[in-house]
């Protein structure tokens, strides 16, 4: 778990609009599985997303606020370059797609549902990099600290496309399900 900070680009093609800034924080979750791999030090890790990407923003003519949630697969590598003792760090490479589950903007006034709304509906790809760093606790567990980039394409065939460029900061823990018995 841990904070999504984003920042929202929405490319609108009205000559006339507002250029502003739409930036804000939300949470992260995350919850999946990582298999070893034949080739030393790297791993392959699928998890189940919860991401908030929200912002605010106002200028001469607009206040704005946005609210939105979406869940995702994610799909990744992993690659552990700094083994001591209890120690370890990683960097990882993966995809994540996700698709809104709630949404609402709040535009002066009055409020919209996003859910249905094909900027921010359907489809959501992210390539996501990171590293993580993992600290040995016991026999089968790590406590860990990692950082991820990632920037949100959308696959809906509209003329103002919103995405998200995002950078997570994330808390977690690992424990090992199977553990290799030595005879």
């Amino acid at each position: 778990m841990g904070k999504n900070y984003s920042s929202f680009s929405y490319k609108n093609n009205t000559p006339f609009a507002d250029k502003i800034k739409i930036n804000g924080t939300g949470s992260s979750y995350e919850l999946g599985y990582a298999l070893p791999l034949k080739f030393k030090d790297f791993s392959y890790l699928a998890s189940i997303t919860l991401n908030d990407y929200n912002g605010t923003s106002e200028s001469k003519s607009n206040n704005l606020d946005y609210k939105t949630s979406y869940i995702g697969l994610q799909n990744a590598v992993n690659y552990q370059f700094f083994d001591s003792f209890y120690f370890f760090i990683s960097a990882k490479a993966g995809l994540n797609m996700s698709t809104i589950i709630y949404g609402k903007q709040q535009l002066n006034n009055s409020t919209f549902n996003l859910t249905n709304n094909k900027d921010f509906s359907g489809l959501i790809l992210q390539p996501v990099l990171g590293l993580d760093a993992k600290y040995y606790i016991s026999k089968t567990g790590y406590l860990s600290l990692g950082c991820n980039v990632a920037k949100s394409i959308s696959l809906n065939p509209t003329s103002d496309k919103v995405s998200f460029n995002t950078f997570q900061i994330l808390f977690g823990g690992y424990f090992e399900l199977n553990k290799d018995k030595h005879l």
